[in-house]
């Protein structure tokens, strides 16, 4: 037997056997509190890289430590030994001069304490070396945010005695708490009897599991402990602030006013002197009490003057904050790291998220948050884990859920993964070659992109999912609109990836398969839940509608649809993206698989079997006149909507002809919030982009970068010259010229909120010839071009107002179609209607006259002074006349 051995293994290490950190008195080293029991005990991991490096290579050497198979082990007091889970190597310390108040530490005050350091890089002086079972450190804390010392806040809030007074009269001190222990009971009392008491009925929003709103993240603590306002009570939380600072401007602090634990009262914040609802958590002295404002999540130690009494009034609105934490993730050690709740406080500051109600914890929600107005979107759990900041959790989901949260429901209660997915994505002006594999009409159909390793990829795929699906027993209990789940296609008897689209009855359910684009009626058992793993590659059928046709009637004919099935089934389709929409693309299919390309809609439209599709259209003018020739075919977008017989004053922008001018109202009504996050989208979506070959037209929507603070916004193309491009801003009217290089094309989901400008066509007029003159043209110029004035709706048609349009001119109002009628720019439309229709009227051969005789002047003037004067000379016989 080898007794030394034997004797190596029994003997015990003990600390004293360790290599230490050789610490001295007056040493400064910056470290991170990990733990904070109270002022006496708390722990800090050393930021050095000699130390970091030594934790790194213990805790790889720790894992692949067995240790010794024995079968108890009992540790001796003071022993060192391995545990599976501590505290990395954190260094016992306590803050140096100070004493608790009491016997024992306040456990409100550490608990006030406690948030300013956890996971904080601090600074701290070693004042002394104290002596327990281990050696620990008496040190000056200093904080990195505020640069104050930690004694020295523990000392004004009443927390703590200096270590020297304490000392001198320890049985006065301990009488003096007791003593004010009783004052503070006595105050509380007191308050109770108060009027405002009975205003302590608060009201919380309480969301449902599998809730879906927009909101933004108010304050973090780390990101398990966080709090998110909703956006749609944003407008009543900023109204109740007014509120409460005329209210507290208006009284003054109440010597005796000491609310109860828990009550509400209007506390003034420190950082910006504001009030704010906030309720009282706990009392640190006789004069300081700590206080969570309730709208917001944060909290801070405040005197009592610092507060008011609440009238019911200011409790009508519900507390705002929700108390969240990050669904599917948990911190990589004991507690979350500074670094992680930095990365999402960059994240989610000032942004509108959209915010998912997975499950609710002890009075907390667990939430997923998503940044939509990215693109990608960006997922926080799934961001923090992509950057190691955490480590995933599963996340428990209650068996039975009502509303769609995009999973499927399983039996017992099982852990579901959150699935999130993406589309194959086209571009305006794209041409890509296709091949379309479902088609329904020619307004609806599918097509796969002709892209050998997306088709290469979805075939593996759809080999893994089957072997997966065939292996799965069903186990799914519930589906809900929106869930995507692997489902069994009857056609061919195998798997594919689907989207749940309507219950058709309690047990049938109506799927796409989003690859392809059929649809089909399938049973539970016929349903799969689907991983992440089958997730990774985006959805492959893109959505299309065929460009420029519409159906004869209301409905496609069966002849239109096959006629298109034919130029189409089983062949190489070219596809342009005219425009994209919320679920795909308008495109134009040509064949080249002929002789000659064919564009197919134009073919549809010369055999009779569809509709051109008009863009615009007017009650009174004629369709040509409305919009520009060059528009045609361009994305559409939409303004706001003025009801008929509705007044507007507007700044006219920009004039094209009586069919069409562009405005913006002078008072405009915009939603902040959804702007707010449509722009963040925007500045995303357009500084990820590098199309140098935009080439815009007139009455185009596109991205513009103002030269002002050289932000991207939306606007409308007005006049496009070789090099330049004179826009409109679309949500606030400015005009400039700019440079192709600073224009970007736009898509679909930047066009869903109306602009502001306005499309208008005067009503009541009609062109002299046929068609607008460049005369009538620069007349209306002349009139409206940036002039406020005022319009009144009398229809809307196709995106267009139609107005009529009054100007001041001194101390008059002019009609300004009338003006135009009345200096022979433009007829009048209910006197020409009123000739047209009958027959015999006398102005009929009178104006075949006076039209054969201007027919005439103009060839004179044209022939004595050249065209280029023909206009001013008649502008001067005008004025002779009217003299």
């Amino acid at each position: 037997m080898n007794t030394s051995k034997t004797e190596e293994q029994g003997k015990k290490t003990v600390y004293s056997d360790l290599t230490t950190l050789e610490f001295k008195k007056n040493m400064e080293i910056v470290g991170t509190v990990t733990q904070f029991n109270n002022p006496s005990e708390f722990y800090i991991q050393v930021k050095s890289p000699e130390v970091l490096s030594n934790i790194n290579k213990l805790s790889v050497k720790l894992k692949d430590y067995d240790g010794i198979n024995q079968g108890e082990y009992i540790p001796a007091k003071g022993e060192v030994s391995v545990g599976q889970y501590t505290l990395d190597q954190a260094i016992k310390c306590c803050v140096a001069n100070v004493l608790p108040t009491e016997e024992k530490w306040n456990a409100n005050c550490s608990k006030a304490i406690a948030p300013f350091l956890i996971g904080k890089c601090c600074s701290f002086t070693i004042i002394d070396v104290l002596v327990d079972e281990m050696p620990y450190f008496a040190v000056d804390v200093v904080l990195a945010d505020s640069g104050k010392h930690l004694h020295e806040i523990l000392l004004e809030i009443g927390c703590s005695l200096n270590s020297k007074s304490r000392s001198s009269n320890k049985e006065n001190s301990v009488t003096g708490s007791t003593v004010e222990k009783i004052s503070i009971q006595e105050k509380k009392l007191e308050h109770k009897g108060l009027d405002h008491s009975g205003c302590q009925t608060r009201k919380v929003i309480l969301p449902s599991i599998g809730d879906t709103f927009l909101g933004m993240v108010a304050h973090i603590q780390t990101p398990g402990d966080f709090f998110c306002q909703q956006m749609e009570n944003g407008c009543k939380l900023t109204e109740l602030q007014v509120s409460l600072g005329e209210y507290c401007d208006t009284i003054s602090a109440t010597p005796d006013f000491c609310p109860a634990v828990g009550d509400l009262c209007c506390a003034q914040f420190t950082e910006d002197k504001q009030w704010y609802r906030a309720s009282v958590l706990s009392y640190i002295s006789e004069k300081t009490a700590l206080v969570g404002y309730v709208d917001y999540g944060n909290i801070e130690v405040l005197p009592l003057n610092k507060l008011r009494p609440i009238i019911p009034k200011l409790m009508e609105l519900p507390v705002q904050a929700i108390k969240c934490t990050l669904a599917g993730v948990k911190p990589a050690s004991a507690t979350w790291s500074t670094e992680s709740t930095s990365v999402m406080k960059k994240l989610v500051q000032n942004k509108v998220l959209t915010i998912r109600v997975i499950n609710e914890k002890d009075k907390t929600f667990v939430v997923k948050l998503t940044d939509e107005s990215r693109t990608p979107t960006i997922n926080v759990s799934k961001y923090l884990l992509e950057l190691g900041c955490a480590v995933e959790e599963a996340t428990t989901v209650p068996a039975v859920l009502e509303t769609s949260t995009g999973t499927l429901q399983k039996m017992s209660g099982q852990q579901l993964d959150k699935i999130d997915w993406s589309r194959v994505t086209l571009t305006a002006k794209q041409v890509v070659n296709v091949f379309v594999c479902v088609l329904y009409n020619p307004s609806k159909f599918y097509c796969q992109l002709l892209d050998n390793n997306g088709l290469n990829a979805l075939e593996e795929l759809n080999i893994s999912l089957a072997a997966y699906c065939q292996k799965t027993a069903p186990n799914i209990s519930k589906v809900t609109k929106g869930d995507v789940c692997c489902a069994y296609f009857s056609g061919d008897g195998r798997w594919y990836r689907a989207l749940v689209k309507e219950a058709s009855s309690f047990e049938a359910f109506k799927v796409l398969f989003v690859d392809y684009g059929n649809y089909e009626e399938v049973t539970l058992d016929k349903i799969r839940q689907i991983t992440s793993t089958f997730m990774k590659l985006p959805f492959q059928a893109i959505e299309c509608s065929l460009s420029g046709v519409r159906p004869i009637n209301k409905e496609w004919t069966a002849e239109a649809t096959t006629t298109l099935e034919t130029f189409t089934a089983g062949k190489k389709i070219q596809a342009r993206v005219v425009s994209l929409t919320t679920n795909g693309a308008e495109v134009e299919l040509i064949d080249n698989s002929e002789s000659g390309p064919i564009v197919i809609s134009e073919y549809l439209i010369k055999n009779n079997l569809a509709l051109k599709k008009e863009i615009v259209s007017d009650l009174n003018v004629q369709p040509g006149e409305l919009t520009d020739s060059d528009s045609q075919g361009c994305i559409q977008w939409t303004t706001t909507e003025f009801p008929v017989g509705e007044t507007v004053p507007v700044h006219v922008l920009d004039v094209t002809n009586p069919g069409l001018f562009y405005a913006v109202p002078t008072k405009m009504k915009v939603d902040l919030q959804r702007l707010h996050k449509l722009m963040t989208g925007l500045a995303d979506y357009c500084n990820s982009q590098n199309d140098s070959s935009f080439k815009p037209k007139v009455g185009e929507p596109c991205c513009a970068r103002f030269t002002g603070d050289d932000t991207w916004y939306r606007a409308v193309v007005l006049e496009v010259c070789v090099s330049e491009v004179k826009v409109a801003y679309a949500d606030y009217g400015n005009v400039e010229m700019l440079p192709l290089s600073r224009l970007l094309p736009i898509t679909a989901p930047y066009l869903e909120l109306p602009f502001q400008i306005l499309k208008c066509s005067i009503a009541g007029i009609m062109e002299l010839d046929g068609k607008c003159s460049s005369l009538a043209a620069e007349k209306l110029k002349s009139f409206l071009l940036n002039e406020c004035v005022t319009i009144t709706v009398k229809g809307v048609n196709k995106n267009i107002h139609i107005v009529t349009v009054k100007k001041k001119s001194g101390t008059n109002t002019m009609n300004v179609a009338d003006e135009l009628v009345i200096e022979n720019s433009a007829k009048d439309s209910k006197i020409e209607n009123r000739c047209v229709k009958n027959t015999k009227c006398c102005c009929m051969e009178l104006r075949k006259q006076v039209t054969k005789l201007e027919q005439i002047i103009y060839f004179l003037l044209k022939d004595r002074f050249g065209e280029e004067k023909v206009p001013e000379m008649i502008k001067l016989f005008e004025e002779a006349v009217l003299e």
